[in-house]
């Protein structure tokens, strides 16, 4: 494990969880991002495995890190990072643990962990469908039909 001073805020805010047997995996326009969708976005949503009447217990956790709440659901982390955690259910998918299949551990700010995967993503935003969700469902097509493509040409290949 990495030292904490190395640590991005948000990775040492995951490892805390991680510690506290909390499962989350990153979800939203970040989680397209570490994929290869080319966008940007401030904050950072991760999908918590715990009931949101429990939001108190990622807070606390957050506030030892020196984090600071702004919402129930809402922190901010010392660098000023925006993490967003949903609880319960996300849009359009599964519960957590069905949607825990559809993840892949990936890099992020330093950590691997998990992240839900594209298709999963795009399933979201087209269910929820609010305006910025519009033109990232376009990109995430566009980003998942490049790589058939590839795929298909790799395939061909004698």
């Amino acid at each position: 494990m990495a030292t904490q001073r190395k640590l991005h805020p948000v990775a040492r805010l995951l490892e805390a969880l991680e510690t506290e047997k909390i499962r989350f995996m990153l979800i939203g326009m970040s989680a397209a991002i570490v994929q290869g969708v080319m966008e940007t976005t401030l904050d950072v949503e991760f999908w918590v495995d715990l009931p949101s009447r429990q939001y108190i217990r990622v807070q606390n956790i957050a506030r030892r890190l020196g984090c600071s709440v702004v919402a129930n659901t809402v922190v901010y982390a010392p660098d000023g990072t925006p993490v967003n955690f949903v609880f319960d259910e996300v849009g359009g998918l599964g519960s957590f643990r069905q949607e825990s299949k559809h993840t892949q551990k990936m890099m992020f700010r330093g950590k691997k962990i998990p992240v839900l995967k594209l298709e999963r993503i795009l399933k979201s935003n087209e269910t929820i469908r609010r305006d910025k969700d519009l033109l990232h469902i376009i990109q995430i097509r566009e980003l998942l039909r490049c790589r058939r493509s590839l795929n298909a040409k790799k395939i061909r290949k004698p």
